[in-house]
Order: C-alpha cells, then structure tokens, then sequence
C-alpha cells in the first residue's frame, strides 16, 4: 500500500500586469516660483508639476543640498523667497547663487529643542516672533509671519491634551504649560459645539502645528 502526499493547497491567483513605461520626464523649465513661497528644490518641484513622485523638500538656511550633476554637497547660506534663488557656499567657503529647484536637499538643518515652558517669562511681542520663527522652520515656511499670530494670546493649560483626545495618545500639551491660542472656534473633527479655539503645539514634529482644541482645556491668560 502506497500513500500519496495531498495536494498542495491552490495558491490563489497571481495578476500579472503588463510592464508600465517610465514615467515621462519632468520639465522643470514649466516651473515658476511665486513670491513669498517656499523655495522649494529639485525633487519638491518636480513632485508638483508631476503629481507624483519624491516629496522632496523646501530649503531653509543651513540646510545642506546637492546641486544636480555634482557630487560635492554645500550648505544653503540664504534663501530669498521673493526670487526662488539661494546662495550656497562649499569648499573654501565660496559661495554662489542658484535656483532652488537646481539643487536637492539631503540634510535639513539642525535646530534647538523646543522646551515646553518655552514661553515663559516672555511678553506676548516676544512669544509671537519666537513661535513664529518656529512655526516658519526659521524661514522655511514663509507663510508663518508676524501678522499670521498678530491676534494670538497667551493660554494656560488647565489638564493634559492628547492627540485626538485619546488617553493612550501622545500628550500635545502637557498641564500647565503656556501656550499662545487663537480664540476662533475652528472645528474641532467636525464639530464646533463646544467652543474651541486654536493652540500652537510645539511638541508635534518639526516646525510644529496650529491644533485646534476644546476651549476649557486651556485658561486664557487676561
């Protein structure tokens, strides 16, 4: 008597697709820079016009970039928003003006640590322009302005908040730390009832995020 091992069980069924062309290649001549944006560079710019693609990056002073064609990696000494140009120094500490998108970033610039009692002890002139420079990733984002947080006030947190009010989420405020808040019962996932005003979370990633949050979890500062 013979046994006979069992069948394998079916594997399902495997689609198999045509090879897909390589996407077309992006013009990056079809780019123009709009004053007061972000610069942004290479692999950013080509994302946009694609619609696809690496996210890339916008360039902040001190962020060290790749023009293309080149292997030598300089470090970005300004950046002017008005033209979507910035100057670039290597080697010797010479230095030259290019286009944003003619370079691509492969290191952000290092940046302090955001403490949060970070606010204390400031007035509310100084607290603005220091979350400002912040909230802009120190020029990255230059949308972050003086005039973005000119109504914006000082907030005490009255008891923790968590991402999404979810206990076993990340604590965006911690108690008792100051905040600046925007009184403007933006909704909150949908909804508006109870009120809720906008605070600025430091603790989020890099450069940080306006969130909104329910108005009794912070005390306005008279």
């Amino acid at each position: 008597m013979t046994s006979e091992r069992p069948s394998p069980e079916p594997a399902g069924y495997t689609l198999h697709l045509p090879p897909q062309p390589p996407p077309a290649p992006v013009d990056l001549t079809a780019y123009v820079h709009h004053p007061d944006s972000p610069v942004l560079d290479r692999a950013a710019a080509e994302t946009f016009l694609a619609g696809r693609g690496s996210p890339g990056s916008a360039i902040a002073v001190g962020d060290i970039v790749q023009p293309a064609g080149e292997a030598i990696r300089h470090r970005v000494a300004a950046v002017d928003h008005q033209t979507g140009l910035i100057t670039i120094t290597g080697e010797g500490d010479m230095s030259r003006t290019v286009a944003g998108v003619a370079v691509e970033v492969v290191s952000l610039a290092e940046r302090p640590p955001v403490p949060d009692d970070l606010l204390e002890g400031l007035t509310l002139a100084q607290a603005r322009e220091l979350i400002t420079q912040i909230a802009s990733d120190y020029g990255r984002y230059p949308q972050y302005t003086a005039a973005y947080f000119a109504d914006w006030v000082f907030g005490r947190v009255v008891a923790d908040i968590h991402w999404r009010d979810d206990p076993a989420a990340p604590v965006e405020f911690p108690a008792g730390q100051r905040v600046l808040v925007r009184p403007d019962n933006q909704p909150v996932y949908g909804a508006t009832v109870p009120r809720t005003l906008t605070a600025y979370c430091t603790r989020e990633p890099r450069p940080g995020t306006p969130t909104a949050v329910r108005a009794h979890h912070i005390r306005l500062e008279s």
